[in-house]
């Protein structure tokens, strides 16, 4: 009997004991919440300001003093360091005392004693930043950076007299309302205050070959300004599209350009592979055919007929928009050709005498090597225009009998080492070449053609018509070719 009066008595002191400890531990938390009603709740932030525990006194000079920071700004690899001050940024310490202390209001009550004493904050406060600043202000910073820091896209400059080329650099323009809202974040913040601008990148695709014009027309004014003479330049950056016409819709003579219309049309009409005497016709024509060779080719287009075949090679022609080129009969002939009506040489304003049985431009001309490009690459005007009739295929093997033309003189010269798709024209009064250029940071197309009052002298030309493919070439690539010897005779025809 008497084990178990010690062991009731044992127990009830343990419950005594722990009624004691559990009404010690209620007394504590209840003189705690009483003295922590003046202090901010747990999970308390102001913007993103953790001001947990804390009175509002004291969690707006803890804001304020946070606030007081600079920011940091960067554009692009330029940094600079932004006082609240410079555009009036601050808090608004009115506000933020009123939702501080309506958070203080919302825990007097007995009613929050159960979730302090479980130490558990069901609605933390989340109170967002109340600040100030002066737009006028802000907008007179961002000017300043914009002033100091945009620049326009500045393309590559090529200096034939030096043998240099400025380097090109894309344009930056600050993007000013993002900008603006970006700054004022970071005002906010006590956590992050540094701000990559944002900055607008302007490629210099957006000013490319157009840039040049200056430096070709200096460079043709020592010919140009003889009474008679005159010039065309054609020049086309392959991936913007941009192009540099200068007279690129003057109808020049173009024998020798002809010869691509010759190669075009068969293999318009023929499927692959092209049967090996015909092949064998084509890169005689363009290695080194004169008008004995191309008339023999106008014939195997013609079915025997080379005037069939010539114009079978105009209407090919005309079907891609190359409305300026044709070539009116087959090539030395006593009678006069039929004459032939184009955009090109009917205009008054300008006259380069052209042969009225073979004319081009260089704007054709270019055009045309461009398609015959985009068609190795499987797009481009030629697939749209002759349903099936083209390939890439195709057009790899037209320009492998392009390439038959082994001259390397004129732009191939003025190129750098960079591959070279191209084809001269010329007689007495017209020195022209016209090339696609695939070069190791740019492919583009350039032609030219130099019309004379009267008989040209290559030892002048040449180095016209190789320095305007430097000029190019320095452009696309930001380093200049030296300068090739000038011709000391004529090329091949």
């Amino acid at each position: 009997m008497r084990r178990r009066f010690l062991n009731r008595s044992t127990l009830e002191n343990a419950i005594v004991v722990s009624v004691i400890f559990i009404f010690a531990i209620l007394v504590a938390n209840v003189i705690a919440f009483i003295g922590s009603r003046n202090r901010l709740p747990p999970e308390t932030r102001l913007g993103d300001l953790d001001v947990s525990g804390l009175t509002v006194d004291e969690a707006i000079s803890a804001a304020v003093r946070s606030l007081q920071q600079p920011v940091t700004l960067r554009y692009l690899d330029q940094r600079m360091e932004l006082a609240p001050d410079a555009i009036g940024f601050r808090l608004n310490e009115p506000v933020a005392r009123l939702r501080l202390e309506s958070i203080l209001a919302g825990q007097q009550g007995l009613d929050k004693l159960p979730a302090f004493i479980l130490r558990r904050n069901e609605d933390p406060a989340r109170i967002p930043l109340p600040y100030q600043y002066s737009e006028p202000q802000l907008q007179s910073v961002l000017a300043e950076l914009a002033a100091r820091y945009n620049r326009e896209a500045r393309p590559p400059a090529p200096d034939l007299a030096s043998g240099t080329v400025t380097p090109g650099q894309d344009g930056a323009v600050l993007n000013l309302a993002e900008a603006s809202q970006a700054i004022l974040a970071a005002m906010q913040s006590s956590i992050s205050r540094t701000v990559d601008l944002p900055v607008d990148i302007m490629p210099l695709g957006m000013r490319g070959v157009r840039s040049l014009e200056s430096a070709v027309l200096e460079r043709l004014r020592p010919f140009t300004e003889r009474p008679g003479n005159l010039a065309g330049v054609f020049i086309k950056d392959l991936r913007s599209g941009e192009e540099l016409a200068i007279n690129g819709d003057v109808a020049f003579s173009g024998a020798g350009w002809l010869k691509l219309g010759l190669i075009l049309e068969a293999y318009r009409a023929n499927e692959l592979p092209i049967a090996p005497a015909l092949r064998e016709k084509l890169e005689v024509v363009s290695a080194r055919g004169g008008p004995a060779e191309i008339n023999d080719v106008l014939r195997a287009l013609g079915d025997g007929d080379a005037q069939l075949g010539a114009d079978r090679v105009n209407a090919t022609l005309q079907k891609l928009g190359l409305r300026n080129t044709f070539l009116a009969q087959p090539l030395g002939q006593s009678i006069t050709p039929p004459a032939i009506v184009t955009p090109a040489n009917a205009r008054g304003d300008i006259n380069a005498d052209p042969d009225p049985n073979a004319q081009s431009t260089v704007a054709d001309v270019g055009v045309l090597l461009e398609m015959i490009e985009q068609c190795r690459n499987g797009a481009g005007g030629m697939i749209l225009a002759f349903d099936g009739a083209f390939s890439a295929a195709k057009c790899d093997e037209m320009l492998a009998v392009i390439a038959k033309n082994g001259f390397s003189g004129l732009i191939e010269a003025g190129s750098g080492g960079a591959v070279v798709f191209h084809r001269q024209a010329w007689d007495e009064r017209n020195h022209g070449d016209a090339a696609l250029v695939r070069s190791p940071k740019g492919d583009y197309v350039v032609a030219v053609m130099l019309h004379g009052q009267g008989q040209l002298d290559w030892a002048e030309t040449s180095p016209i018509i190789s320095d305007i493919a430097r000029l190019a070439y320095g452009f696309f690539n930001e380093q200049m070719p030296p300068a090739p010897p000038s011709l000391t005779g004529a090329p091949p025809p």
